[in-house]
């Protein structure tokens, strides 16, 4: 009997605990289909060959992820929240994110209904917060993605060791910024990142614009490392697009986008502007500039089906002196059918044309060929043109 009674007060609070946890939630999103390539590189370098290639994909309209994310009621408007996020390759089953196990994000904090929000961890930017919800990748994932993902809409990089703070809506404004430690003795500013956004969202109207800056520390000339930037260490810089860049001691992204809903139809516009700079021990020794201009539409056939139809243009400017300037020409045409809330099979088809000339991760220059949505993950192409189709279906839950 004395024992019931000492344990009905612990069972209590282990209600009590449980009920404050209630907010916590399991969700994710399961992405496969089979996927056509042209002109896949295979071979040595320099005696690259192309040849098509099909298989079983994941991640092509979503990346496939599973995430836990609660919120407490602190009282008085107060909360406390997180958010853990891992990224998995459905076709083996291996994680995302270079084997993090919640690689895609990981961050804990605590917010307001008046003040904002305020978290500490992994995150996205500030940019990738208000410009990617305008942007195509928002609609048809990484289809949607400018060459290489270079102006990182496609949520290539995250923020380690950073802290966030994202406003509350005010009448459709909100804004927000974000500050990544380097991490490096005697210095707020090797490696750091840097980033700063801001929305407005009014009935059919919604524009978002950011600004994202990023240092690089190399330790002498020769370190070729990739992963000393702190907001690309799972791989923006892994693209045949950009990846002559890597040892560039800054990078800078600025971007802007805009959609605005007809109803059946939804049309929108976007900008990229992209720049390296060389400093210190980078072998990057010049200053490259990238831009980028898009427009996309999305017309709702029915309520359970969407097409999808977008082009964008990518120009680089000179490298070194060398005015063999690399251009990308991006088409993408896709189309969506909702079996349920949470299902959905999907069509989707994107073709590339390169030209002119980018650099290889030794600073050489080479020829700007690059696939149409994969930002250089071992399936660049041999030639100056890439298609690829997929054939998906998407689960949410």
């Amino acid at each position: 009997m004395k024992k019931q009674l000492i344990a009905a007060p612990l069972l209590l609070s282990f209600a009590g605990i449980a009920a404050a946890q209630s907010s916590v939630a399991l969700y994710g999103i399961v992405d496969a289909g089979i996927t056509y390539r042209s002109n896949e590189r295979t071979g040595s370098t320099g005696a690259y060959t192309g040849h098509s290639n099909v298989g079983v994909t994941s991640g092509n309209l979503s990346g496939s992820r599973w995430g836990l994310r609660g919120r407490e009621d602190l009282g008085a408007g107060w909360f406390a929240l997180f958010q853990l996020e891992d990224g998995f390759d459905i076709t083996n089953g291996k994680t995302g994110q270079n084997g993090g196990l919640f690689g895609r994000q990981a961050f804990a904090g605590i917010g307001s209904a008046q003040y904002g929000t305020l978290t500490m961890g992994r995150q996205y930017t500030a940019l990738n917060d208000f410009v990617a919800p305008v942007s195509p990748v928002a609609y048809v994932g990484g289809f949607g993605a400018h060459p290489g993902d270079i102006d990182d809409l496609d949520q290539t990089a995250r923020v380690n060791n950073s802290i966030k703070y994202t406003s509350i809506n005010y009448s459709g404004f909100s804004f927000g910024a974000l500050y990544g430690f380097g991490g490096q003795p005697g210095s707020l500013k090797q490696q750091n990142t840097w980033s700063l956004g801001a929305g407005y969202g009014n009935g059919p109207l919604h524009v978002g614009v950011g600004y994202e800056r990023s240092d690089n520390s190399k330790s002498g000339a020769q370190d070729t490392t990739l992963g000393k930037w702190n907001s690309t260490d799972d791989g923006l810089f892994n693209s045949s697009i950009n990846e002559g860049y890597a040892s560039a001691q800054s990078q800078q992204i600025i971007g802007a986008g805009a959609t605005y809903d007809f109803g059946p139809a939804l049309v929108g516009v976007n900008y990229s502007n992209v720049q390296y700079r060389s400093g210190g021990d980078s072998l990057f020794t010049g200053h490259a500039t990238f831009n980028i201009a898009g427009v996309f539409a999305q017309w709702t056939v029915r309520p359970a089906m969407q097409l999808f139809a977008g082009y964008s243009y990518t120009r680089g400017g000179e490298v070194d002196g060398v005015d063999e300037r690399a251009q990308y020409h991006n088409v993408t045409l896709g189309a969506q059918y909702n079996l349920s809330k949470r299902s959905s099979v999907y069509l989707m088809g994107g073709y590339q044309h390169a030209s002119g000339g980018t650099l290889d991760a030794l600073g050489n220059p080479v020829p700007a060929t690059a696939s149409v949505s994969d930002k250089g993950n071992g399936h660049s192409s041999a030639a100056q043109s890439q298609a690829i189709v997929s054939l998906g279906l998407r689960h949410r839950f």
